[in-house]
């Protein structure tokens, strides 16, 4: 053989040897190291030396909606000469004890011309607590709630409490809607609820005069306050 001839016979013996060296390398590296970057191992060879893995599936959930907190919004008001609580109550829509509760205000103090008021707004309409009826005596105890405002008001998850550690939270069933001018009572002692009668279920009355009862919404914003007389 030729110089030459040979000389090209072992470059091309090296160039087979190299190759096959390369394509070992690469698929032993693929087997135990796993997948090279940028595809440089043949999609042929891989699929001869790994078993395919299969494709994860994505499960889609659904997507979490945080409900913003509740926010108290408020009307200012600027107290004018013969203003009273009830009046300003009256003309807005509210209670004067819920009034008198949210800008620190007692019956017995006077309401000057100029002085400024928060009024609340309650977009559902105002529910108030009218009265408490037959204090002291658990046959006939009872409180007088009433809805002065438009449409219709659920009273679900709202809270009566005494101050006292009681509480009465208005139960899912029977759903008890206000709707405009009307009312609720909640009697102090145990019975069947209905949609115009709650019951505490205590076995002993509880208020007095003095007593404050407060009146939450689910919120837990005071929504109405009455000092038993």
């Amino acid at each position: 053989m030729k110089p030459s001839k040979r000389l090209i016979f072992y470059l091309l013996l090296n160039l087979v040897v190299s190759a096959c060296t390369t394509l070992t390398v690469l698929v032993v590296w693929d087997q135990f190291r796993g997948p090279l970057p940028m595809g440089l191992l043949p999609t042929a060879v891989s699929n001869l030396t790994r078993t395919k893995t299969p494709t994860p599936q994505v499960v889609q959930t659904g997507t979490v909606v945080i409900a913003p907190t509740a926010t108290e919004v408020f009307l200012v008001y600027q107290v004018q000469s013969g203003d009273t609580f009830d009046s300003i109550a009256d003309q807005y829509n509210v209670s004067v004890e819920e009034l008198l509760a949210i800008n620190g205000f007692t019956r017995s103090q006077p309401l000057g011309s100029g002085e400024i008021l928060r009024i609340p707004v309650h977009p559902k309409g105002g529910v108030y607590i009218d009265s408490v009826i037959g204090a002291g005596d658990l046959a006939s105890e009872r409180i007088m709630l009433r809805h002065r405002g438009e449409g219709e008001l659920s009273l679900v998850g709202w809270r009566i409490e005494d101050g006292q550690g009681n509480v009465f939270i208005f139960p899912q069933f029977p759903h008890l809607t206000l709707y405009h001018g009307g009312g609720v009572n909640v009697y102090t002692k145990t019975g069947n609820n209905s949609v115009v009668e709650m019951f505490w279920g205590l076995n002993q009355s509880i208020w007095r005069s003095g007593m404050v009862v407060t009146l939450r919404d689910p919120q837990g914003t005071v929504r109405a306050s009455y000092t038993v007389p």
